[in-house]
C-alpha cells in the first residue's frame, strides 16, 4: 500500500509528459500484448494502445494509490478493449497476423515444432470467449494474482477462480489434452 502511495505522490510531482514516458517504458509492450489478446489484430492493438495512453494522460491525476498502479493501468486498458469489442468496427476486422516467438538455443527442427505448438495453444486461447481468455492472460502471462484480476475486472474472486477452471477445461477439450501442463 505504501508503494502505491509513493507512486501516486511521485506521479503528482512530475509533469504528465514525464509520467507518460515512464509508463510507456515500464508498461508499453506489456499493455500492447494484453490488448492484442482482446483484438487479435496488430493495427487495432496500436489504435487501442493510443486510446489507452490518451485516457491515462487525461486521467493520471485520478490515480490515488488505493490499488497498485499496474492494476489501475490494466483496468483502464481492459475497459478500452471491452469498449472496442462492443463497437461495430470490431465485427468488420479480421485477424490475419500471427504471434511468433523464436528460441535461439534449439535446432531449427526443435524451434519449428515448439513454435508450432505455441501457435496452436495461443490460437486456442484466443478462440476462447473473452471472459475466459482475459483471466488466463492476466494470470499466466501477466502474473496477476486472483485478487488483482478480481480488482481489474471488477468481478468476485470466486468467479475468477471458476472462470480459470472452466477456461482450462475448454482448452483441454480444444487441444485434446495436448500441450496443457499445470
Amino acid at each position: 500500500m505504501d508503494q502505491n502511495r509513493d507512486i501516486s505522490s511521485w506521479i503528482q510531482t512530475i509533469d504528465r509528459e514525464q509520467a507518460m514516458e515512464w509508463i510507456m517504458e515500464e508498461y508499453g509492450e506489456s499493455l500492447k500484448r494484453f490488448i492484442f489478446t482482446y483484438t487479435k489484430n496488430r493495427a487495432q492493438t496500436d489504435d487501442i494502445f493510443q486510446e489507452v495512453l490518451l485516457t491515462v494522460y487525461r486521467k493520471i491525476e485520478t490515480y490515488q494509490g488505493k490499488a497498485s498502479f499496474k492494476n489501475w493501468l490494466y483496468q483502464v486498458t481492459a475497459n478500452k478493449c471491452k469498449d472496442y469489442l462492443r463497437s461495430p468496427i470490431h465485427r468488420l476486422i479480421t485477424w490475419k497476423d500471427q504471434i511468433k516467438e523464436k528460441s535461439d538455443a534449439q535446432t531449427p527442427e526443435q524451434s519449428y515444432l515448439q513454435d508450432e505448438q505455441k501457435q496452436i495453444v495461443i490460437e486456442a486461447i484466443l478462440n476462447l470467449p473473452i471472459k475466459y481468455r482475459e483471466v488466463l492472460i492476466l494470470q499466466y502471462y501477466k502474473e496477476f494474482s486472483i485478487q488483482e484480476i478480481s480488482d481489474t475486472l471488477k468481478v468476485n474472486p470466486s468467479t475468477i477462480k471458476t472462470r480459470i477452471m472452466r477456461a482450462k477445461e475448454k482448452l483441454k477439450t480444444e487441444l485434446k489434452g495436448e500441450f496443457i501442463y499445470e
